[in-house]
């Protein structure tokens, strides 16, 4: 599943534009308990031909969102999954806004924390799938060390406060870890096996 902006495919675009005018339906509404009204509209079996000559035939579901206050925001996906009426819903709120959310939360934060996503590591592909490995296994290592139990309740020892006002986000805590390696000596305890991280769901 992927975003479909004008910008990126804009003649399929069009296209999507133009059928949605000649076929009013499919359609489904939504009304948010906060008063958010939802318009999904979709058309299926769009065909589509690459660059590289290869044919793809996708389905794309269009969200017109509606405020209380009168603001409109229109969101669009294009998928392989089925759309219809009883699958419309599940395909935008567990697929599109899923997508939307590792792209806010995940990639984001691998570009703008001090993981350097888009550092040029390397030009040869092998090499670079590699680099992004350890980029991710470094992120995988800063959320269990940010999200988890141990360090959220130093911080509510130390300060009663959370991780995040104490020590700031990921990019504050890697320096801060670096530091804590180069000079405090780990205790004896650390290395017993008997040792677990686990994550705990933030309620703040």
């Amino acid at each position: 599943m992927v975003t479909f902006k004008e910008g990126r495919l804009p003649d399929w675009w069009r296209e999507f534009q133009a059928l949605l005018q000649l076929v009013p339906a499919p359609c489904l509404r939504e009304h948010l308990p906060d008063r958010t009204r939802r318009l999904y509209r979709w058309i299926e079996g769009l065909a589509y031909i690459d660059s590289e000559g290869r044919s793809h035939t996708l389905n794309a579901l269009l969200c017109a969102e509606s405020s209380p206050a009168g603001e409109g925001t229109t969101f669009a996906w294009l998928t392989d999954l089925p759309l219809h009426r009883q699958t419309v819903l599940a395909v935008a709120n567990q697929g599109g806004r899923l997508r939307s959310t590792i792209e806010n939360e995940g990639f984001n934060v691998q570009k703008n924390s001090g993981l350097n996503l888009e550092h040029a590591d390397s030009l040869e592909w092998t090499k670079a799938k590699a680099s992004y490995l350890l980029l991710q296994l470094g992120h995988l290592f800063f959320q269990l060390l940010e999200k988890g139990s141990l360090l959220r309740a130093l911080a509510l020892a130390y300060a009663k406060t959370s991780v995040a006002r104490l020590w700031g986000g990921q990019d504050k805590l890697a320096p801060r870890l670096l530091e804590a390696l180069r000079y405090f000596r780990l205790p004896d305890a650390v290395t017993e096996p008997a040792c677990r991280i686990s994550l705990v769901a933030d309620t703040s």
